[in-house]
């Protein structure tokens, strides 16, 4: 996907979503965001110095970036995948310092999988790996986290406990995280700040309230939706019409 005349900023200490209909951008704009796919010169900013102005360590010791799909790594222990999260401290070589004993232990203890430290990856459910790989990036330790579609593939419950997890990034651990959510409602449940992306340009941003409009939805994503309050429900749901309104 190609993108367009995208104007994005993130302030530190925010939950910021991407929503949109597959194909839109929204993976593509995280991945030029931390410097993965190259832009025009000068058109990504890490704290005021083009991204491509330093250098991949650099990037990482500031953005910590979690794809959808994760590398297959036969024969990993949890335990090993979270201590690569400290790789972008090391100058050479995998002895661990200190800090960097107490930062893996910290995250997997935070995410708990502390007890499934020695289990291989490949030996974990889906929800395990999530926490895993999420560990990782917490070990990490930058100040921006980049998530793209952190709770796709997971059931309920997983879900609501990495919608929790997200939203502790920030409350605990004061991290400005960026993610790519598939689910509109997730996006409502956890987001300062929301962008609604189509056809490679942003069509809309700014709080949920603003931007998560039944209009908006009609023209991004091309369906006739409710957006609802419920008295049990704390915040509003995004319900498709039925077949026979559109």
């Amino acid at each position: 996907m190609v993108l367009n005349s995208i104007n994005f900023y993130a302030e530190k200490n925010q939950i910021i979503s991407l929503i949109g209909p597959n194909g839109s951008g929204k993976s593509t704009l995280l991945r030029c965001l931390c410097g993965l796919i190259r832009t025009e010169k000068n058109s990504v900013f890490l704290y005021e110095k083009p991204i491509e102005s330093l250098s991949p360590k650099e990037i990482a010791q500031k953005i910590a970036f979690l794809p959808q799909f994760h590398q297959k790594l036969q024969g990993v222990s949890v335990q090993e995948l979270v201590s690569m999260g400290r790789s972008p401290y090391h100058k050479s070589g995998w002895i661990l310092t200190s800090l960097d004993k107490q930062k893996i232990f910290s995250a997997m203890q935070y995410m708990q999988v502390e007890h499934l430290k020695n289990r291989p990856l490949e030996m974990l459910s889906g929800g395990e790996k999530q926490r895993a790989w999420i560990a990782m990036v917490l070990a990490q330790d930058t100040e921006f986290i980049l998530l793209d579609e952190p709770v796709t593939y997971m059931d309920l419950r997983y879900q609501q406990d990495l919608l929790r997890v997200v939203k502790n990034l920030k409350a605990h651990f004061q991290k400005t995280v960026i993610a790519v959510f598939h689910d509109i409602n997730h996006a409502i449940e956890v987001s300062d700040f929301v962008y609604l992306l189509k056809d490679g340009h942003i069509h809309n941003a700014g709080t949920s309230e603003d931007v998560i409009t039944e209009k908006n939805i009609k023209d991004v994503y091309g369906i006739c939706t409710h957006i609802c309050r419920f008295k049990k429900c704390r915040r509003r749901v995004v319900v498709p019409a039925e077949v026979d309104n559109f």
